[in-house]
């Protein structure tokens, strides 16, 4: 679709009852209600995220970003949580040539220099507030001692902004593509609370910023298909999240080529000049350099990022993919279905943009979506391993979701729906919030821990020619049990502890599994509250509990005041004053 078919958001909304939705250029009403949903969710996040490393990934992840901020290199060391990774051998691997007896982690070095600002921020307040930082040492998590409290914190807050700016942009892509006023909104932020994005935001993995990366440059590819005037800026920065996405998460890397291939197409279509080209080509070819040097000056070899045997096309990408899909789609307690219910409206919404003649973008969404969840659906770790949620198809959402705010539209403009209609959003909503909510009431370590120390029982002998194999046997069959699904798990762990069960729990209330000894959590951060930053501040250091309340209600104050602008720059009505 050309720039012709475009509409001015000053135009009545494109969404008009009986009609298809129309392309629609955001103004300054919609960019303040992207600005409202992102303050609102950057409130709730704030309040509930963990700020300390929920895994072993994330805490590999920081220590990278801390060699990286104190020392300018990746090669981890200097505390005692690295010399633990590396005696363990967890995420790690050893350096190439001239970097014997050094140690790097082998995640993606966009995730390791985004985060080198917020350590420089938890510096600062290291030095503000020596008292916490010296009780936080005198403590200890997984066996290990702590240290660098208030950087961990800053840097764990990243993902609580990247995810609630995702949800901003989500919300002006589905105006662009045609969703009303009311409808982008409100899609956004059932992203943001409905589905395992919420979990996800309070934890600390890569897989938020890639989404963050790639829900930007769609964006861009939206506004330049839009608007041709001035689009080098957008190009350049379109193309530089790009870069960005596939250095954060090299998972995400065919998922970027298709949407790097929809940008050349437009770009070709537009007959952009030299210039178009090179704010195109010269982000995209930084990375790939940056790329190639990281594992070279890392691992000794270009094309190395780490992982090892384990990466292996034989071994690594041998799981069957139809299972694979499945899981990804319908497993209990990490399906699609269950952790994103809203998505299955996507379809409607696609269908209307195909009426309408947009193909282009319907076209790239279903190519994206096999691009992030096929290569995911070949691999034994499809579900994500120890997190909320099928992580790894967290980034098909910045493409598709713009459908389900298209479908919303519709069943709010059908002039006399049916029972089933008025009650497909609603009860779809319903069940999102049932399976995010739990995600944050309990933390996913919790149910983990627990889950596999039921499983010992369930399944005693799973196969496998030592422990480990056997447990890996356990976790893969956890992910199909019903008994063990993580948002009904999570619900009856949280009852049980509002009826007083403190954090020893019975395997057969739980798990419905005979077990002779109580479960109960190992380690501190999975008792009760304490996977919440500011809960952890209060009871473990003896810190103020109000700055996550105060946080949020400064933030929910801005949200507030956006909406207010909002509503003062509505353009008025067709045929009305002014």
């Amino acid at each position: 679709m050309n720039s012709r078919a475009q509409v001015r958001s000053t135009a009545p909304d494109a969404s008009a009852a009986g009609s298809e939705p129309r392309a629609t250029v955001p103004d300054a009403s919609d960019r303040s209600c992207a600005w409202a949903v992102f303050w609102l969710l950057l409130a709730i996040y704030t309040l509930t995220f963990s700020g300390l490393p929920d895994n072993p990934d994330a805490e590999v992840e920081f220590q990278s970003t801390r060699s990286l901020a104190r020392q300018g290199t990746l090669a981890l060391g200097g505390t005692p949580e690295a010399g633990a990774l590396v005696g363990a051998g967890f995420g790690v691997a050893p350096g190439g040539p001239g970097r014997e007896g050094q140690w790097f982690g082998w995640f993606g070095v966009g995730q390791a220099a985004a985060g080198v600002p917020f350590y420089w921020a938890g510096s600062l307040f290291e030095s503000l507030f020596p008292g916490v930082e010296a009780r936080h040492r005198a403590t200890t998590a997984y066996g290990v001692p702590r240290s660098e409290y208030w950087q961990h914190l800053f840097v764990g807050w990243r993902n609580p902004l990247l995810a609630a700016a995702t949800a901003a942009l989500l919300a002006l892509a589905a105006r662009r593509l045609g969703a009303s006023r009311v409808g982008a909104p409100l899609a956004a932020l059932a992203y943001g609370l409905l589905t395992f994005a919420w979990p996800q935001a309070r934890s600390c993995l890569s897989d938020v910023q890639a989404t963050f990366c790639i829900s930007a440059a769609f964006l861009g590819w939206l506004a330049f298909r839009g608007e041709r005037r001035g689009a080098w800026p957008t190009i350049l920065w379109a193309s530089a999240a790009l870069a960005l996405a596939a250095l954060t998460r090299v998972a995400v890397l065919p998922a970027a080529c298709v949407l790097a291939a929809a940008w050349g197409i437009e770009l070709l279509r537009a007959r952009v000049g030299p210039v178009g080209w090179l704010c195109f080509t010269l982000p995209l070819a930084a990375g790939a350099a940056l790329f190639l040097a990281a594992n070279f000056l890392r691992f000794g070899s270009l094309t190395s990022t780490g992982y090892g045997a384990g990466m292996e096309l034989d071994t690594f990408f041998a799981y069957p993919p139809h299972l694979g899909l499945a899981g990804l789609f319908l497993a209990p307690g990490k399906g699609l279905v269950w952790m994103a219910p809203l998505l299955c409206l996507a379809p409607w919404g696609l269908a209307r943009a195909w009426r309408r003649g947009d193909s282009a973008w319907v076209g790239l969404a279903l190519l994206f979506a096999a691009a992030v969840l096929l290569p995911v659906a070949a691999t034994g770790t499809w579900h994500g391993a120890w997190t909320y949620g099928p992580r790894y198809a967290l980034p098909i959402f910045p493409v598709l979701w713009p459908a389900v705010a298209l479908a919303l539209d519709r069943l709010g403009e059908a002039p006399r729906p049916g029972l089933a209609a008025r009650l497909c959003a609603p009860l779809l909503a319903a069940l999102g919030l049932a399976t995010s909510l739990p995600g944050v009431l309990v933390d996913h370590m919790t149910h983990q821990d627990l889950a596999m120390q039921a499983a010992a029982s369930a399944w005693p002998e799973p196969g496998g020619r030592n422990e480990r194999e056997r447990d890996d046997g356990r976790f893969m069959a956890l992910q199909w049990d019903w008994r063990f699904a993580a948002p009904w798990a999570h619900w009856r762990i949280a009852l049980g502890r509002a009826q007083g069960a403190g954090d020893v729990y019975s395997a057969e209330a739980l798990f419905q599994v005979a077990q002779d000894r109580p479960l109960e959590p190992r380690h501190d951060r999975e008792r009760g509250w304490r996977h919440l930053a500011w809960v952890d501040l209060r009871q473990r250091l003896q810190g103020p509990l109000w700055p996550g309340p105060f946080l949020a209600g400064l933030f929910l104050g801005l949200a507030a005041w956006s909406a207010r602008r909002r509503r003062r720059l509505l353009p008025a009505p067709a045929g009305g004053p002014g």
